[in-house]
């Protein structure tokens, strides 16, 4: 008899150890499983506009009007359908699981390969930071390694988001803010996407900010603006700023104190 040909299927923890243990990603310390589906907040909307939009219906068809009926229960379709495709998405994605380790994390989802990043080399970009004391922070991240590596997940797709994200934020941060600000302190530049930092200025896309004319740093609003002598100046979305609380200590250092 051949062989079946049947295709094995490698578990997610092995996949999850095979990556640690390339990347020496050292001892696992936890791991966060896909949030339930009840918790998806889209996905509750799409059924609460498809329940409101029925029962509008029903009450056309009572009072007599067919025609009027027949056209909200079509309406009440669409969020309905979308209801339906991401109930299926979150059922897909039940197996998906987030590892975080001494050295690094992994990120696998349902059909996809494990990607690993290490804390002393990768990229996270976060879509949504507060500033405002006592206000929830939603977690959307980005993370991008050296090789190649990239992965998007969000507090919908992995449950206690407030978890997981500080600690991935305080390990890159942790792990990295030293280096750059040896580099700093000796005549490097350090770049953040479009914006790079330097002793003795800010650059951003050919324009030149001495530290000593900058007033102010302000991110509050979703867009990293400066303060240069009176005027502000429009940069980049935090969002599009890599490793963003390195960026923000390293600016105010420097702002505040330039490096000697």
């Amino acid at each position: 008899m051949g062989e079946t040909g049947e295709r094995r299927t490698v578990p997610p923890t092995q996949l999850v150890h095979l990556m640690s243990e390339y990347l020496r990603l050292g001892a696992h310390r936890q791991t966060f499983l896909a949030a339930p589906a009840a918790s998806d907040p889209v996905l509750r909307g799409f059924g609460i506009v498809a329940g409101g939009f029925g029962v509008l219906g029903v009450i056309c068809v009572t009072v007599g009007a067919i025609a009027g009926g027949i056209a909200t229960a079509l309406v009440a379709l669409i969020p309905g359908a979308l209801a339906l495709w991401r109930g299926n998405h979150n059922r897909r994605n039940r197996a998906a699981r987030l590892d975080l380790f001494d050295f690094g994390m992994t990120v696998y989802r349902t059909g996809e390969q494990v990607q690993g990043f290490r804390w002393d080399s990768a990229e996270v970009r976060q879509k949504v930071i507060t500033f405002q004391s006592g206000t929830p922070t939603e977690y959307s991240l980005e993370m991008t390694g050296p090789g190649g590596e990239h992965a998007v997940f969000d507090d919908v797709l992995f449950a206690d988001g407030q978890e997981w994200g500080r600690t991935i934020q305080s390990a890159i941060t942790g792990t990295q803010l030293p280096a750059s600000v040896t580099a700093i302190d000796a005549g490097e530049t350090v770049h953040f996407g479009d914006i790079a930092l330097h002793l003795d200025a800010l650059s951003f896309r050919g324009q030149t900010f001495p530290w000593e004319q900058i007033q102010l740093i302000d991110a509050r609003s979703g867009l990293v603006r400066i303060k240069v002598d009176g005027r502000w100046h429009s940069l980049v979305p935090v969002a599009a700023i890599p490793n963003f609380y390195i960026f923000n200590e390293l600016a105010e250092r420097l702002r505040v104190t330039p490096f000697d």
